[in-house]
């Protein structure tokens, strides 16, 4: 795993296009990839440099299959932290190994470019293991 490389993700729940223009216009962040339409925009302090920050629709979550939002008395999935990785299948088996319980299996998700699988902290919190490089 590449912990250097994790990019905080926010999971807009309301209006993309008021998020988006708040970290670009307000906050001043530069658009690498994505747009106002969404579903999906990374982020970078400079035109220069490497994303640092993301927004996702949440309701596209559910193109991840095994993802249910969680319900009952819980707060919604407003954040989910991303973990690059060279090799997702070693990783993926080393966690199972050490008992993190994952959402599903690795699986490649077409429409994003990558292969990816997520799992949550002892505190509900939301991570996506990813790796962009099959692609």
């Amino acid at each position: 795993m590449r912990f250097g490389d994790t990019t905080l993700r926010i999971l807009v729940r309301g209006n993309y296009g008021k998020c988006f223009d708040f970290y670009t216009n307000i906050i001043g962040l530069v658009p690498v990839w994505g747009d106002r339409n969404g579903p999906y925009t990374s982020f970078a302090i400079s035109a220069d440099a490497p994303p640092c920050f993301a927004i996702f629709s949440g309701g596209n979550m559910s193109d991840f299959e095994g993802y249910i939002q969680p319900q009952e008395n819980t707060q919604p999935d407003t954040i989910c932290g991303v973990i690059p990785t060279d090799d997702l299948d070693c990783d993926y088996k080393r966690l199972c190994e050490l008992g993190v319980k994952f959402v599903s299996e690795p699986r490649m998700m077409a429409g994003w470019g990558m292969r990816c699988t997520y799992f949550r902290d002892p505190e509900g919190n939301l991570f996506e293991l990813n790796d962009a490089t099959t692609v």
